[in-house]
């Protein structure tokens, strides 16, 4: 329980970064932060941080739980990638995920080898490795790259993911434009759609935040949906493009 409940708050909630190529400068420095809740109670925040030291990028993402859910557990999920443009596109070169909320405390390592094409797993200190193809992602970065391509206008993106010790293929459907409200203002989004599994997760990424999501929806099979809001976010400054009259929905 304790252990879903924590995977549940790591929602794919995600940061457009645009490399030196693109027209706008890249983010040396990027905080957002989301409140995550479930039938209307607070259960969790995360926040993602972008960074640039040295030779690597770095993404991180560390979700706590809040109100209720500190009742179940204290512990925290923490997912870092380091990583490198090739081509123009952000490249893994080494991934970390820790869920101190699990009974086994789980711990992930993934370390990407291009010279040779492969990727080494280690999970709770068992090691295995296996090939990448050309633009694998990990579970992470992956949410980079959805923003970088919006842009496109392209109807589906696929990207190849190295997730659980083997390459799967995560196709993320553009469905529509909506406006929307938040506590941080009016937002003119894309809706993205993802179906994994009995899992669906609804994101609504915003023009005026370089595609930045304000609202995620996660939700599995019948159950009461988790929904993940910005609340606040620095690093980044919101385009100053006028409105149009049209429906506004509200998500505060």
């Amino acid at each position: 329980m304790i252990s879903h409940l924590l995977r549940l708050l790591t929602l794919p909630v995600t940061l457009l970064l645009i490399n030196p190529g693109y027209a706008a400068p890249l983010p040396q420095q990027f905080t957002a932060v989301y409140a995550v809740k479930t039938s209307g109670m607070t259960i969790g925040e995360t926040k993602r941080v972008l960074s640039h030291n040295g030779e690597y990028y770095q993404f991180e993402s560390i979700t706590r739980p809040k109100g209720i859910a500190r009742l179940l557990t204290n512990g925290q999920v923490v997912e870092r990638s380091l990583w490198t443009f090739f081509h123009g596109q952000p490249r893994p070169e080494h991934y970390t995920f820790f869920n101190s909320g699990s009974k086994k405390n789980r711990n992930v390592k993934l370390d990407f080898d291009w010279d040779k094409n492969r990727v080494i797993n280690t999970i709770d200190g068992k090691p295995w490795s296996m090939s990448l193809e050309h633009g694998t992602q990990d579970k992470l970065l992956y949410q980079l790259r959805i923003m970088q391509d919006l842009p496109t206008n392209k109807n589906t993106l696929r990207y190849p993911v190295a997730d659980g010790g083997k390459l799967k293929y995560y196709d993320i459907e553009v469905v529509g434009k909506e406006r929307i409200r938040t506590k941080l203002g009016v937002f003119d989004t894309i809706r993205l759609r993802y179906i994994k599994g009995s899992r669906k997760t609804t994101l609504w990424c915003a023009r005026q935040l370089s595609y930045l999501p304000v609202r995620i929806e996660q939700q599995k099979n019948d159950d009461s949906p988790v929904i993940a809001t910005l609340t606040s976010v620095s690093g980044i400054t919101p385009a100053s493009k006028s409105l149009s009259a049209a429906k506004v929905r509200n998500v505060q």
